[in-house]
């Protein structure tokens, strides 16, 4: 069991539609960040879509994880085959064992049999290339149409790549979540949250925090996983609010990174 970092760990540094920082990470920059803060491991997602890289970009990012001893996992959204084809080579390239997938992505809100008849066109290669796929509950598929997705499919290579935070959205508290994906997880996105009540009594936000230091019961997300014998990868995400300016917001940024994968590997060692 790994821990790492997803890019969504760097969602400020790499840069997002409303925050652009002047100097933009790239994956290798990801990867060398990965390293210096301690983790074991990198999880592209799609806020740094590697679609685009060319073979020798690829081969780069490749080389540059493997001196400094980090293992690569990519990611991206939208389950369509010609996506999960795309991502199969990235993969390769990268020499990544797992495609982590979000089923919809922006203008692309597929059916739950669309993106049932997609992974079940490209497994065939995967089965080849010997890469697993990890479907997300990612804010807009329900934990129980995920779950009948993974028992149609019914394969050793495709599961769940298990969100902690993410299910709130539909109505799901973590722990149900986890409890229900849990037999099928080929990953673990770990992250924190906290309630804040409105001043006013009108509603109740949800916010991310570090790990370790808000809500989520780690332990026992830990413990569920456990007891179906998953030796999975855990990656660590963040729901972390940008600041008034980019150099307090960085900062913030890459001292939750800290935080969060301190108080990660803690509760790592005491599961393993």
């Amino acid at each position: 069991m790994l821990i790492g970092l997803g890019s969504f760990m760097f969602r400020y540094s790499v840069g997002t539609n409303s925050f652009q920082p002047e100097h933009p990470l790239d994956a290798v920059g990801l990867v060398k960040k990965a390293a210096e803060f301690g983790a074991d491991l990198v999880q592209f997602a799609e806020n740094l879509p590697l679609d685009d890289y060319t073979q020798a970009d690829l081969l780069r990012v490749k080389e540059v994880a493997s001196k400094n001893n980090i293992v690569l996992e990519a990611g991206t959204a939208g389950a369509t085959k010609e996506i999960l084809y795309r991502h199969l080579e990235i993969a390769k390239s990268i020499d990544a064992k797992l495609v982590r997938v979000a089923p919809h992505a922006p203008n692309l809100n597929l059916t739950y049999h669309e993106i049932r008849d997609a992974i079940l066109l490209v497994l065939p290669e995967y089965e080849r290339a010997g890469v697993s796929i990890g479907i997300e509950n990612h804010f807009t598929m329900k934990s129980e149409d995920l779950v009948a997705l993974m028992q149609e499919i019914d394969h050793p290579l495709v599961g769940t790549c298990v969100d902690t935070g993410n299910s709130i959205a539909q109505q799901e508290w973590p722990l149900e979540t986890v409890k229900m994906l849990a037999p099928f997880a080929k990953s673990l996105h770990l992250k924190d949250y906290d309630m804040h009540m409105h001043p006013e009594g009108i509603g109740v936000n949800v916010r991310g925090c570090p790990l370790g230091e808000g809500m989520q019961d780690i332990q026992e997300v830990m413990g569920i996983i456990q007891h179906y014998g998953t030796n999975i990868n855990v990656v660590l995400e963040q729901w972390m609010p940008k600041l008034e300016n980019e150099i307090d917001t960085l900062k913030q940024e890459e001292e939750w990174i800290r935080r969060s994968l301190a108080n990660g590997k803690k509760f790592i060692v005491a599961n393993v």
